[in-house]
């Protein structure tokens, strides 16, 4: 069974050519640093968003299945390149899951995973 990061963000003013040429310098110094044995794809960038919406910023990465800690620790170095580039598109609204989790932004930490308590007031609704 594999997990994936899936991302998106949209906002009424399109992406700008130097936060496109930005957000993906972030992308690929993430990819060529990548830190772990085994990867199962870049962070991925979903290209021609044109007619989609006020979306300026859509993707996904496939994560490794070998083993919980493993699994936890790629996440987060994918949600810090995330969490750079979410402080490049400034005034977008984001929506970023762990499958079918929500996951949270925080100004300090940037991305993260939910508490106990969010993750359960998020099922609750």
């Amino acid at each position: 069974m594999g997990f994936a990061l899936y991302y998106e963000a949209k906002r009424k003013e399109p992406l700008t050519e130097q936060e496109e040429t930005i957000s993906k310098e972030i992308s690929e110094k993430y990819c060529s640093e990548y830190p772990f044995k085994r990867k199962v794809e870049d962070f991925g960038i979903y290209n021609d968003l044109k007619d989609q919406n006020d979306i300026i910023f859509s993707g996904s990465t496939k994560l490794p299945g070998n083993g919980p800690k493993t699994l936890f620790e790629v996440a987060n170095y994918w949600l810090k390149c995330l969490t750079e580039i979410t402080h490049l598109l400034t005034n977008a609204t984001w929506n970023v899951t762990f499958d079918d989790v929500d996951l949270i932004f925080d100004l300090d930490e940037g991305w993260r995973f939910p508490t106990d308590e969010e993750y359960k007031k998020q099922k609750s609704n």
